[in-house]
């Protein structure tokens, strides 16, 4: 489990992996510390959410996803 996350400072194009098992990539944030628009990259609970873009709220963000991983 990674440390503390300051969503406040992740940027466009930063992969984030989220409680639920989910991987997403940011598109956009707003800055406010709640929320990030992303896009889901994998969504192991529902296969249909992948490609789609959402909300995600700071307390769903786990870990950021490390980018040499494959």
């Amino acid at each position: 489990m990674s440390g503390p996350i300051n969503v406040r400072d992740l940027a466009p194009g930063t992969s984030i992996m989220l409680v639920d098992g989910a991987e997403a990539e940011i598109v956009d944030n707003p800055g406010d510390g709640i929320w990030l628009f992303a896009r889901y990259l994998t969504s192991p609970r529902d296969p249909t959410m992948i490609g789609q873009e959402g909300m995600i709220f700071a307390q769903e963000v786990a870990a950021l996803r490390d980018p040499t991983a494959t």
